[in-house]
């Protein structure tokens, strides 16, 4: 017997089985499924991540606000959600402009403006005081009144993230104010040689001075990615059972005899065949 009456052979014993597998169907679907699946786990994944994120947060706000110090700057020893406050006095027209940043819907800047404190020096540091709106076409900053005076900053620590997601890479001039696409403040300093301290502080937003402030612990709450989780891995099996269902259906469908199969394949053959002029 050929390959070919081996395979239809082999077919249609999974047919009579009362199951048909076809191998590429196959392979698709269990290709899928493996995609469907992990993705599953990577947002169980970040949900544990932003569990862990809030749970550090509840337990930093229920800890004692610390003085800054000249310490705490030398030797990087806060973290993300302490605790922090400082007096000293903003330096006028000395801030970045964090591009697109919403609040309520609408498009602005965060303003983050550059705070010196004698018992600080050289360090300056970045305090985050909320949002503006645009306030004009893109191509001319929005002016802003920085608090006068010397203030008491209490929020707390935001220290950059590693890895920030950026359209391109940032360049940096030593003249201010500038907009950023993100507070890469390692880079800021060493393109401008701006003394700033290696994390900024988000203001409380129960202080009197500032801009509109909302600050969420995390952009999405863990549960949101559970439920995510829970999407995919419900795609996962209704992709299995539509495939199983598909193949049932398929296996249902009375098999060709093997013999009447050759027969058809020789008739066609011979109609080709008979199709041009007979010899005689």
């Amino acid at each position: 017997m050929s390959f070919d009456g081996l395979s239809k052979t082999f077919a249609s014993r999974r047919r009579n089985a009362g199951f048909y597998l076809h191998p590429v169907a196959l392979l698709i679907t269990l290709l899928a499924i493996a995609a469907m699946v992990k993705l599953g786990f990577w947002q169980i994944d970040r949900g544990q991540e932003k569990q862990a994120i809030v749970d550090y947060h509840a337990t930093s706000s229920a800890q004692q606000t610390q003085s800054l110090t000249l310490e705490h700057i030398r030797q990087q020893s806060l973290q993300t959600d302490d605790q922090i406050e400082i007096t000293g006095s903003f330096q006028d027209g000395a801030y970045f402009l964090v591009d697109n940043q919403t609040y309520n819907g609408r498009v602005g800047y965060h303003v983050v403006a550059l705070l010196e404190n004698e018992a600080l020096a050289p360090y300056l540091v970045p305090v985050n005081l909320g949002w503006v709106p645009l306030g004009g076409p893109r191509d001319t900053l929005p002016e802003v009144e920085l608090p006068q005076g010397t203030r008491t900053v209490s929020g707390r620590i935001q220290l950059p993230a590693e890895r920030p997601f950026l359209l391109a890479e940032q360049e940096f001039s030593a003249q201010l104010p500038q907009r950023v696409q993100y507070l890469e403040l390692d880079s800021i300093r060493a393109q401008t040689q701006l003394p700033l301290a290696s994390f900024s502080i988000l203001l409380n937003e129960n202080i009197d001075f500032g801009f509109r402030r909302d600050w969420p612990v995390v952009v999405m709450e863990p549960h949101r990615h559970y439920a995510y989780a829970a999407q995919w891995f419900g795609l996962a099996i209704a992709a299995l059972v539509i495939f199983l269902i598909a193949n049932k259906r398929l296996a249902r469908r009375p098999p060709q005899p093997l013999q009447q199969q050759h027969t058809s394949e020789d008739s066609g053959k011979n109609n080709k065949n008979g199709s041009g002029e007979h010899k005689p």
